[in-house]
């Protein structure tokens, strides 16, 4: 069994609304990634056209690193556009900009995600429906790819749908999609769940990529979450993947690069 430790990153001209720790060129991001003994790096993505996937393999290749996910928030936060829009033209467009960085995910082996990307549910309009339209035609496309979808819950304070594991779970196995699995992240956990421990037990078959921040979404250690304790269960729940490191680059990028490593190694 071997878990491994990824940090999120993203190019240079990403939104500052991306929670990454390093928003540079990715060539740049990657060897400091590999510098300070990550395994791996999660792209955050606004669309396809960013990634050069030829220069980007070659260096994944000379630092051993590997892509895991590939995360989408950019695309909500940056056009609006997501799965729920009352306007069917900017929920087409999500779904489009979606297979698109899908397209990225199977060039590298990596999953990619659906966070804020589902958008909201809007009184008055069958946004549920929306939702399950635009995540169906995502699989028929994941599973022509060969790439795995991982829905995150997320917060009641950033999206008012999915926000609790077990809420994830339910429609995980409503939809019943051998693509489709799910991705807890402990920030949102410490908000939602009732344990993070516990949660990570009761629902350890359908986690396959989990995110690390502190309490505060600083780096793991500058909060007051136990990660010796949520390390532990994992280990005790026979995963085997990625986890990755999504924080606020504070004090400043590096020094939370430095943080986050220094204290999930001791665990891990």
């Amino acid at each position: 069994m071997s878990i491994k430790l990824s940090v999120a990153i993203a190019p240079e001209n990403a939104l500052m609304s991306a929670f990454v720790v390093f928003r540079d060129r990715l060539e740049i991001s990657l060897e400091k990634a590999a510098r300070l003994g990550y395994d791996g790096v999660e792209l955050a993505l606004l669309n396809k056209d960013q990634v050069n996937i030829p220069s980007i393999k070659k260096m994944l290749s000379s630092t051993g690193l590997e892509i895991p996910m590939v995360s989408t928030g950019q695309i909500f936060a940056d056009t609006g556009v997501n799965f729920t829009h009352s306007d069917k033209s900017k929920r087409d467009k999500a779904v489009s900009d979606f297979t698109g960085l899908m397209e990225v995910a199977s060039e590298f082996g990596s999953m990619v995600n659906i966070g804020r990307l589902r958008g909201m549910l809007n009184e008055g309009d069958p946004s549920l429906e929306y939702f399950r339209e635009s995540i169906d035609k995502s699989l028929i496309r994941a599973d022509e790819l060969g790439v795995t979808v991982a829905l995150e819950p997320v917060n009641r304070y950033e999206i008012n749908f999915l926000n609790s594991c077990a809420q994830c779970a339910a429609m995980i196995e409503s939809i019943n999609h051998k693509k489709l699995v799910m991705m807890p992240d402990v920030f949102h956990m410490n908000i939602e769940d009732p344990s993070i421990e516990g949660t990570l037990w009761k629902y350890a078959e359908l986690v396959k990529y989990v995110h690390l921040a502190d309490s505060n979404r600083w780096a793991p250690g500058r909060g007051h979450l136990d990660f010796q304790s949520i390390i532990r269960a994992l280990k005790d729940i026979g995963f085997d993947g990625y986890t990755s490191v999504e924080i606020l680059p504070y004090p400043e990028p590096d020094q939370a690069a430095l943080d986050a490593v220094t204290t999930l190694r001791k665990y891990l």
